[in-house]
């Protein structure tokens, strides 16, 4: 019987402990089962790729803001100048309010 040694991260380690433990294997069994079939697919079980970017959801329908921005300028009360701007922050994804003093 051969022994193999490889090096995870804590967490991965004991992620897989853990639901090792719940199937009712040891992470031993859990690793030759990988093996065996490695071995038997001749590669991976299971598909390896890159993972798609994520498709983030607009906050708000285009249409709905398009029909705000039509509704304000036709608006003759409109003065023009806000008195607060609110802003999706692309990189925090937090909305940031910008108030007039």
């Amino acid at each position: 019987m051969a022994n193999v040694s490889t090096r995870v991260d804590d967490q991965t380690k004991a992620d897989a402990e853990r639901i090792a433990d719940e199937i009712g294997i040891s992470l031993s069994t859990a690793i030759n089962i990988f093996l065996k079939r490695f071995v038997a697919n001749d590669g991976f079980p299971f598909s390896v790729s890159v993972p798609k970017k994520k498709v983030e959801e607009p906050i708000i329908d285009k249409n709905i803001l398009d029909a705000a921005v039509k509704m304000a300028v036709a608006d003759p009360g409109n003065k023009g100048i806000p008195g607060e701007f609110t802003y999706l922050d692309p990189v925090t994804k937090k909305l940031i309010t910008i108030s007039q003093k």
